[in-house]
């Protein structure tokens, strides 16, 4: 995924998204041990899965996205990784719009 996937950066997240055959959406989270200890990780990773759960709607269908936290992502807390994710499953829609047509 990281040659063939599409990208989106926001401040804190990196965002890896690409067609899968399946029409089911897969979602993955990496935090590396830049973001924090294990303690803010676990966070970093708590506070992902609950925006993805409230932001996902099931919008987005057969697409397989990667969630990749970046340094400081652990000191932005939850609101703001809220409105990334929101902002992250926006850009990833009209790519995919965008990819669909041409």
């Amino acid at each position: 995924m990281q040659r063939s996937g599409r990208r989106v950066r926001t401040p804190h997240l990196v965002v890896l998204h690409q067609k899968n055959g399946d029409g089911a959406t897969r979602f993955g989270l990496t935090v590396s041990r830049k973001v924090g200890n294990a303690v803010v990780r676990n966070r970093v990773k708590r506070w992902l899965r609950e925006a993805i759960r409230r932001v996902h709607g099931h919008r987005v269908r057969g697409v397989d996205v990667v969630f990749i936290a970046r340094h400081g992502a652990g000191d932005a807390g939850y609101e703001a990784l809220l409105v990334e994710v929101s902002d992250a499953f926006r850009q990833v829609l009209q790519q995919r719009a965008a990819g669909s047509v041409a």
